[in-house]
């Protein structure tokens, strides 16, 4: 990104958003591809049990179906949280690394990731809890979790600060721009929402509902829908939160002049891990 650091309108935050996502879509098509061809498999496994040809002769045979169901499904759920946290961590540092104009790549962006899986899993799993019992107590603490927490991951990771930290720093940098967080979550799910319900609409042209309900390889075949989805076009809300977090450090902490006096003197740290002193 040539232009220099400088506070961005949501219009050009969205803008910015779309522009390095298709410009560099290899690049975060490739980071995603590796988690959610994880999940893939294991839904494949799942669905491999619920269409088992044989039934179950006896209590102690259907006992075991059910058991090996049961841990199949809390392996994708584990799987499916470790996925998000290593995949948001891992594009939150490639968007850093092409904001700040560095060199990266899909190795690049996940080995910076190493030793941090924890981390990112952790944030992950703290903010999560906090929006879905927020929406439980009548959506409006939801919202206000949803408002207050979507910058935890970029700053747990690119600051290298503990969960606790992280909350805290997000809480800060989003106060007074609620109605931009709320607005960046709204439009990228609509447009994640969007393109899964146009193929999954294509799809019931091609196939009928009870070929859908009832077919395995129909049913494979719409979770390799949703594996090309979530590669595809998940990404886009983490670049957007990702940029979101260095325009309101921008706004709050004048990052673009730390940024420019730290490429002036390249023997000093980073300005993007440096430790935040609001903290």
């Amino acid at each position: 990104m040539a232009a220099p650091l400088r506070p961005l309108s949501t219009g050009e935050l969205l803008d910015k958003t779309f522009t390095l996502y298709r410009q560099n879509f290899l690049l975060f098509f490739g980071i995603a591809v590796l988690p959610q061809l994880g999940l893939f498999i294991l839904v494949t496994l799942m669905n491999s049990f619920a269409f088992s040809g044989s039934q179950p002769q006896n209590v102690a045979a259907a006992a075991s179906v059910g058991i090996a169901a049961l841990i199949t499904l809390l392996v994708y759920l584990v799987g499916a949280v470790i996925g998000a946290g290593v995949m948001q961590a891992a594009t939150t540092f490639a968007v850093s690394s092409l904001y700040l104009e560095e060199p990266t790549g899909v190795k690049a962006a996940y080995a910076r990731v190493k030793g941090m899986v924890g981390k990112s899993v952790h944030v992950v799993l703290e903010v999560g809890v906090r929006i879905v019992v927020g929406f439980m107590l009548f959506i409006i603490p939801g919202i206000i979790m949803l408002r207050r927490y979507s910058l935890a991951i970029p700053a747990a990771v690119l600051e290298k600060i503990t969960t606790k930290e992280a909350l805290k720093r997000s809480k800060h940098l989003s106060e007074g721009a609620g109605g931009r967080v709320l607005l960046v979550y709204v439009l990228m799910l609509a447009l994640i929402w969007g393109v899964s319900f146009g193929l999954t609409w294509l799809l019931a042209l091609l196939f009928s509902k009870e070929v859908l309900r009832q077919t395995f390889v129909a049913q494979t075949l719409q979770q390799f829908v949703s594996f090309l989805v979530g590669a595809a076009v998940g990404p886009v809300m983490t670049i957007a939160f990702a940029l979101l977090y260095y325009d309101q450090r921008v706004r709050k902490e004048a990052f673009d002049i730390e940024h420019m006096i730290a490429a002036l003197q390249p023997g000093r740290p980073s300005a993007a891990a440096a430790a935040v002193s609001s903290l």
